[in-house]
């Protein structure tokens, strides 16, 4: 466990998954997900997807609506994130006519939504084919692909996307989050900054630019890019939880702390505090904050537990087996 990457992976309030529609339904303003952990997305997704197959006709008994009609009505669902009934609109759409171009992009941002991959991609490539020089297109390709892990693919079609459309801060954030996946963290901010010349003081973007600089060592620069994410309001908890990485990484331990405990309760801003600490080789220290939550919330917390396991495999001697705190010249969390 010798790695920020690690650290970060073993918070214990870890980075959440946001799905938003890549280029929006009904006027909505482009947005994007900042970061993203497959298991959890799926767990978010499973239960929309389920819903599909009971949507399958809203209300039967209804006079047919017109292709323009069910468009209309796919957008107020969608503008109600209700994605089941919303796709079932835009399919029947589509099936009156397929030459709605602007349906297809929908429907494939809406199947994104659910987590259902290949259906979104069908679409997309479909729209691709029709319009080869869509970059909402190209970008609803890569977006899919970048969630499949396929990252060669996502990068070619987010590139495509950028050359088509340069002024999409969507389609460079989500490039950047290729690069970072790909540990070409260097192009990763690249794309960031270009994201963030077309969209300034975006929390998710800024958050991303300072995963790539923490990523490639440069925890000073990772900490004024989370600063600044913390500074444009409403930073979610996984922006403070980098930010006391970062802080831990640069010795600024109070710092760390307090960013922590903004992102949870204290037991698990101590337990974060002692992730920082073993990842960079202090598990003594690491130690001490581990008991620290234990003693905090000592009913619940068994990953404290676990993770004072590990900090004293790691010390390796029969002294370490002890609790920290009982021994000479204890070392204390910082």
């Amino acid at each position: 466990m010798s790695t920020w990457k690690q650290s970060r992976i073993q918070l214990s309030v870890g980075l959440f998954v946001g799905t938003c529609v890549v280029t929006g339904c009904a006027g909505s303003k482009e947005s994007t997900p900042s970061s993203f952990n497959m298991d959890e997305y799926r767990q978010v997704m499973e239960p929309q997807k389920g819903e599909q197959g009971s949507l399958e006709d809203p209300n039967p008994s209804a006079p047919e609506m017109s292709a323009e009609e069910h468009e209309r009505a796919g957008d107020m669902d969608a503008q109600r994130r209700n994605f089941p009934l919303a796709s079932v609109h835009y399919s029947k759409a589509l099936k009156t006519d397929p030459a709605r171009n602007s349906v297809r992009l929908k429907l494939g941002q809406i199947f994104l939504q659910q987590g259902m991959f290949e259906p979104a991609l069908t679409q997309f490539q479909d729209l691709r084919t029709r319009e080869p020089k869509s970059a909402p297109a190209h970008q609803g390709i890569g977006h899919v692909y970048l969630l499949q892990g396929k990252l060669h693919e996502a990068e070619e079609a987010l590139t495509k996307a950028v050359t088509l459309d340069p002024s999409s801060w969507v389609s460079q954030n989500l490039l950047g989050l290729a690069y970072d996946q790909g540990q070409r963290h260097g192009d990763a901010i690249t794309a960031y900054k270009a994201a963030l010349a077309l969209h300034p003081r975006e929390p998710g973007i800024l958050n991303n630019l300072g995963l790539a600089y923490a990523l490639s060592g440069e925890h000073e620069a990772a900490i004024q890019a989370y600063e600044q994410a913390v500074a444009a309001g409403s930073a979610p908890p996984k922006v403070y939880n980098n930010l006391g990485v970062a802080y831990a990484h640069r010795q600024r331990y109070a710092d760390a702390l307090d960013s922590f405990k903004k992102a949870t309760d204290e037991p698990r801003a101590y337990n974060n505090l002692g992730v920082a600490l073993l990842s960079m080789g202090n598990a003594k220290q690491a130690a001490v904050c581990f008991e620290k939550a234990i003693e905090l919330n000592p009913q619940f917390y068994e990953k404290a537990t676990e993770n004072l396991r590990q900090a004293h495999q790691v010390l390796g001697s029969a002294g370490a087996q002890t609790s920290a705190a009982d021994t000479p010249a204890a070392p204390a969390c910082p």
